[in-house]
């Protein structure tokens, strides 16, 4: 086995050490990726993102493209390796000869007697094209499952159209919270390529890998990074006049921060259960300077406030992600069926409570970043529904689901 207090792993071993945490120990990417990179300057932390996310997003087409000249299945390690080099030689422009010699250094470090396989393998990739005859699936790039899921609800041809979009790196997406022309054209003179977004006025969109702290306004809390899809939901939320709106599983804080601005003369109450997630949610709140927003520590399907007590609510409820694959791709690895259903029972539980602390006539909108009817209509099942809209993914947005519940 590696030892890396004597040997700096290379940026393979890393991302071989990611997968193998995500598909052996169902760890998420984000995570994996923070605690592999450390020591790793700005560019290898890039190609480590890259690497693995593009592994993840191209998952299934890649599998079958080194599949076919094995003989027998890998241990995992080696495959994790496969999946690397056979990504680095059909969709970077990383040189064969470096992308092959890299995976096999990587590979001796874990299996040294699979150095041999993996170099036949992937030298056997760089001289052939790449498949083409694949099945829907794996076209999609989608586990069987939930590739089927989706065609049974909107076909073929719909579902094989957004999933193309999963399969790239998203845009940087921001709801700006000064006058949002005025913004675009600073950005502009400072080098930025920055347009509007159409679900939200707030949403303006920038080129991926966009560096952050860098663009205007952001120490004075201008902007918070939000994909249009959740601000065009935040902004469906119905107010008459100054009240209460809670906001449930409010962390990282994006809606908390838009409700605010939407609202500034209510009070907003972020509910968050996760100790984890709190210290991020006020570091957002204090960076994003709003003074209307109270955080309450709750289990939202146990909120300690009265019957009927609450203006409004947002409930953007915990899903399995599948709508924000382009962000996620480790979503896709880490459901299956079976949470789908254990989850649309929780958001189902969620929801009751949170009607249960809403005003009679008060509005709620219900939120996931999730596309599975499961999560979606049938949740919703039974209860008023004033609106409601299903995104499917594209190069613009995130997959959404949101819908405007009236209490009777």
């Amino acid at each position: 086995m590696f030892d890396e207090k004597n040997v700096h792993p290379s940026v393979r071993h890393r991302a071989i050490q990611v997968l193998v945490d995500i598909f052996e120990y169902q760890k998420k990417s984000d995570f994996s990726i923070e605690k592999r990179a450390l020591g790793l300057d700005a560019r290898d932390k890039a190609l480590l993102h890259e690497l693995v996310l593009g592994v993840l997003r191209r998952f299934f087409s890649l599998e079958v493209d080194f599949s076919r000249f094995l003989k027998q299945k890998p241990d995992t390690e080696a495959r994790m390796c496969l999946f690397i080099g056979t990504y680095q030689l059909r969709h970077t422009r990383i040189p064969s000869h470096a992308a092959v010699s890299e995976c096999v250094d990587a590979i001796k470090h874990f299996q040294p007697k699979a150095a041999g396989m993996v170099n036949a393998i992937l030298r056997k990739i760089a001289n052939h094209e790449a498949p083409k005859k694949l099945k829907p699936h794996q076209h999609a790039e989608l586990p069987q499952w939930m590739y089927a899921n989706w065609r049974d609800a909107w076909g073929a041809e719909i579902t094989q159209d957004f999933c193309k979009a999963l399969q790239h790196q998203p845009e940087l997406s921001l709801a700006v919270f000064e006058n949002r022309e005025a913004w675009i054209r600073d950005s502009q003179q400072q080098g930025f390529i920055a347009e509007i977004g159409e679900l939200s006025p707030y949403a303006v969109l920038l080129k991926s890998r966009t560096h952050v702290p860098s663009l205007p306004k952001f120490d004075d809390g201008g902007f918070q990074v939000m994909d249009q899809a959740p601000q065009h939901a935040v902004m469906a939320l119905d107010m008459p006049q100054a009240g209460t709106i809670l906001d449930i599983c409010a962390a990282p804080g994006g809606k908390t921060v838009l409700l605010a601005h939407r609202f500034p003369t209510s009070h907003i109450m972020a509910v968050e259960f996760n100790p984890k997630r709190l210290p991020r949610l006020q570091e957002n709140l204090k960076r994003l300077q709003v003074n209307n927003v109270s955080v309450l520590q709750a289990d939202a399907c146990h909120l300690p406030i009265p019957d009927n007590s609450v203006d409004a609510i947002m409930l953007d409820a915990p899903c399995s992600a599948s709508g924000i694959l382009r962000r996620h791709p480790d979503a896709k690895f880490l459901h299956d069926k079976n949470s789908i259903q254990n989850l649309s029972k929780h958001q189902n539980l969620m929801l009751q409570e949170a009607l249960r602390v809403l005003k009679i006539g008060g509005t709620l909108i219900y939120a996931v970043c999730s596309i599975h009817p499961q999560e979606n209509e049938q949740v919703i099942e039974g209860h008023h529904i004033l609106q409601q809209q299903r995104l499917y993914p594209n190069l613009k947005h995130d997959g959404f689901f949101w819908a405007k519940i009236i209490k009777r």
